[in-house]
């Protein structure tokens, strides 16, 4: 009953928002099946909406009153909507309290299907996770390990068949996957592959990240052998991407507040075949930017805690669904939206004062701030406020920010200004198939350069499209030295 009970106290701690599924999972040093719990609770979020229905139809926790909702619905979950069943022994207290009302119980889930019109269990699942379960795989290519034509012919020896990017990549079959056409380093599959034991998974060749969360490396636009910081790094995803960028070469400072995180991020660091980075247990914040040891950073790089509204495919999103509060009224909406006003209040402070810090440094000449929210407050709102309380920056222009990449932020949001809204960049789970991101970058105004003057197409992210044959050594070295990209996008 203890796997139940944490995972009824997950639920918990996400509806108070407290962290997202994956972190609160990985975080939480009693759950031994990592792997189980999570898809215990993203399972029973799926049917979240449905299972306060049954809760609240049935009474059941105001008859057992021993049993917290959080409790009953992970419990209610296995029971009406797993082949197993709650497993656990039948004499455990918690869930006599449940079998008691198994007949209550599928009596109100056949009324809602009825009442819905549907016929299976899946029906009933929202739009909202349909979406999210589309979202294609995507997988980066470790540069330090491998390339990207290594690991296209490795995918094509397995019997994948590489193909042209879609129109809409929601077409792509299971046995098809393409290059991404605005991440040099990105694979996108069919969203159902599982690469968990891949061998070019297992052995780091390949990186599951989402496209959104590998923009703010490529935007950084760190050369070769130069300094930078990782300001909130763990769990090391975009640590090592920017490692991978950087060739290994120079130095990179990563910070992160937790231990338990900041080992994580050491593993898959060095899983990844990471050399140059140098883990820091302790808050950015604290640290002093004139220390003679940061003396020549000049790339920051900065993914501050957020609410991570973006995060669909993690079904975090779903904590919030509407229709899935207790006691339903308009008295509990007003105070949900006062308590989440002030926890975006709070997080943009905090987002401020990171960026803010991290302007404090020397030489600072180039700093990527992104999240992955949808919120303005913590995307539009925390740009405007640091361009009117930072005079010495301003936004890079547009041409270095993703240029091949068209959503922008929202110029409403900006006073209608459309120059600045271009510098951003937004994406849209729905309309992009990727997490909600937002990307920024703040430039010292005496350092600005024309965009691309010093960095090729493919440095910036432009992705090198392919045929179904990879190009040859001598197309792709004569293409590298006319900083052309193979074909146009």
């Amino acid at each position: 009953m203890n796997f139940y009970q944490h995972a009824g106290r997950i639920l918990d701690k996400l509806s108070r928002h407290e962290g997202t599924i994956k972190g609160l999972v990985i975080g939480d040093p009693k759950v031994k099946d990592k792997k189980k719990m999570y898809a215990l609770v993203c399972e029973t979020l799926k049917y979240k909406q449905v299972l306060n229905e049954i809760i609240d139809a049935s009474k059941i926790c105001v008859i057992e009153k021993k049993l917290k909702r959080s409790l009953a619905m992970v419990l209610i979950h296995d029971l009406l909507f797993t082949k197993r069943g709650i497993t656990v022994r039948n004499d455990v207290p918690l869930k006599q309290c449940v079998i008691r009302h198994q007949t209550r119980l599928k009596s109100e889930l056949t009324k809602i299907k009825v009442k819905r019109g549907v016929s299976s269990n899946e029906d009933l699942v929202s739009q909202k996770v349909k979406d999210a379960i589309l979202i294609p795989r995507y997988a980066r290519v470790n540069e330090h390990k491998t390339t990207v034509e290594k690991a296209v012919e490795s995918f094509q020896k397995e019997g994948y068949l590489l193909v042209e990017y879609p129109e809409d990549l929601r077409n792509l079959k299971t046995n098809e996957f393409c290059l991404d056409r605005h991440l040099r380093d990105m694979l996108v599959f069919h969203p159902r592959t599982d690469f968990h034991a891949h061998a070019l998974y297992l052995s780091g060749d390949i990186i599951l990240q989402d496209k959104a969360s590998c923009f703010p490396a490529h935007v950084c636009q760190v050369p070769e052998g130069a300094h930078a910081i990782d300001a909130c790094a763990a769990p090391g995803n975009k640590t090592s991407h920017l490692s991978a960028l950087m060739r290994n070469t120079g130095k990179i400072w990563a910070f992160d507040l937790d231990s338990r995180r900041l080992n994580l991020l050491k593993r898959l660091t060095n899983k990844a075949g990471c050399k140059n980075i140098m883990p820091i247990h302790g808050s950015f914040l604290d640290t002093d930017p004139n220390d003679a040891k940061f003396a020549q950073v000049e790339y920051l790089m900065l993914d501050p805690s957020c609410s991570g509204s973006g995060i669909i495919s993690r079904l975090d999103h779903l904590v919030d669904d509407e229709g899935s509060t207790e006691n339903d009224s308009s008295n509990s909406n007003n105070s949900n939206d006062q308590t989440r006003q002030e926890r975006l209040k709070n997080l943009s402070d905090f987002q401020i004062s990171i960026i803010e810090h991290a302007m404090k440094f020397p030489n600072a000449k180039r700093i990527v701030y992104s999240t992955c929210s949808i919120h303005t407050e913590e995307n539009e709102h925390v740009v405007n406020t640091i361009l009117k309380n930072n005079p010495n920056f301003e936004l890079a222009p547009y041409d270095s920010i993703l240029p091949t990449w068209s959503r922008r932020g929202l110029v409403e949001e900006f006073g209608g200004n459309q120059d600045l809204a271009k510098r951003v960049v937004r994406t849209s789970p729905a309309e992009d198939l990727t997490n909600g991101f937002f990307v920024s970058c703040f430039v010292r105004k005496s350092d600005n350069i024309t965009a691309g003057s010093k960095r090729s197409a493919e440095e910036q992210g432009t992705a090198i499209q392919y045929s179904k044959k990879t190009p040859t050594k001598k197309k792709r070295r004569q293409a590298k030295e006319s900083k052309v990209p193979l074909t146009k996008l």
